[in-house]
């Protein structure tokens, strides 16, 4: 017994010390890719690429174009992003709001104007051209959609159906709790469809469904993709849809939000038949209160380092985490009523009737 817990703790410690940034490889991920040209349409060979994420202000890679002038940044994390490319002899070119999606690649095409390292050539708010490097159909589904669409369940599952291809059956917004959302693709079975979360296997343990998985908050939810045909090995498994959820994470910036979902019966339409009885039924008990919040923001981490000539160690390097933490509270009175049904049935009364 002492062995398996230490090989437990073992491995819980290794994946608890993995950088998110290994974690979150494969089908969560982005890409941006390019090729840099001069005026006369040659390629540029050599030309410093620097990516930075404009949401964290971080400069997350550094590559250089190869002799054809081309140069590919992938394992890029959803975001919006700017690329600074500089080459000796050119003015230097920026552009900025870069959308990297998931499991998608954006092209960026560069032409450098003869000038001084010191002149900036700057391009705002870049069109998306149109994928050309793939040919995976799906639909990329952002934080707004997820988060200001009405939920009756608050189960994003339910957004899976926007994507062309994808159809589920009726599902009912009377329910409590998560709900059951299965979700067919092209026709095929729903235990056909792939689930993976921050690009890890997100499947249950039976069956590649969603059913007994703990579901994330619409709210921390940065954007999800249903792949339903034609994407690559990468994204396989199964031959239904694949789906990629991605988290939000903290800013450069600190921010928070807090809010409420509301349900009650009083705000219900009551049921065609219950209004059909004779005497008629009353609208069923419906009162759900689920509140929640998040919040934030970077978070420094200071690193001990050594001083040259010196025994002692210095705090001097300073690194920053960005995180982003939601809590949700659930509260439903239908659920009590229903426990305390099921209570009067199981406990005997005490009292003769």
């Amino acid at each position: 017994m002492t062995k398996w817990m230490a090989v437990f703790f073992g491995v819980l410690s290794i994946a608890l010390l993995t950088p998110a940034g290994l974690r979150a490889q494969a089908g969560a991920t982005g890409a941006i890719t390019g090729t840099v040209l001069d005026p006369k349409g040659g390629a540029i060979a050599g030309a410093t690429i620097v990516v930075t994420n404009m949401v964290t202000g971080q400069r997350v890679r550094e590559v250089v174009t190869t002799g054809a002038g081309t140069f590919n940044v992938p394992s890029l994390l959803p975001s919006k992003y700017s690329v600074e490319i500089t080459a000796t002899g050119f003015a230097k070119f920026v552009t900025d709001n870069i959308i990297v999606q998931t499991t998608e690649t954006r092209t960026v095409n560069v032409t450098l104007s003869v000038g001084q390292v010191t002149e900036t050539v700057t391009v705002h708010d870049v069109t998306a051209p149109v994928e050309l490097t793939s040919a995976t159909t799906g639909e990329t589904i952002g934080a707004e959609t997820a988060s200001t669409l009405p939920l009756s369940t608050r189960n994003f599952l339910t957004l899976l159906t926007l994507s062309a291809g994808a159809n589920t059956e009726l599902f009912d917004s009377a329910a409590l709790g998560r709900g059951q959302v299965t979700i067919n693709v092209n026709g095929q079975r729903p235990t056909n469809n792939n689930f993976q979360l921050e690009g890890v296997n997100a499947n249950d343990v039976n069956l590649p469904v969603l059913d007994n998985v703990p579901l994330p908050n619409p709210d921390t939810i940065q954007e999800f993709k249903t792949q339903t045909s034609l994407y690559d090995a990468s994204s396989g498994r199964n031959g239904g849809g694949n789906v990629q959820v991605n988290l939000k994470t903290g800013t450069a910036h600190y921010h928070g939000d807090a809010y409420e979902f509301f349900r009650n019966n009083v705000l219900n339409a009551n049921d065609f038949f219950f209004n059909a009885a004779a005497p008629q039924v009353p609208r069923p008990v419906l009162r759900q209160n689920q509140y929640g919040g998040s919040f934030g923001g970077p978070v420094i981490i200071r690193e001990r380092e050594k001083s040259p000539g010196f025994p002692l160690e210095r705090c001097s390097t300073r690194r920053f985490r960005f995180c982003r933490r939601s809590v949700m509270r659930l509260h439903s009175r239908r659920h009590f009523y229903q426990r305390v049904s099921r209570l009067r049935k199981l406990i005997p009364s005490p009292w003769p009737t």
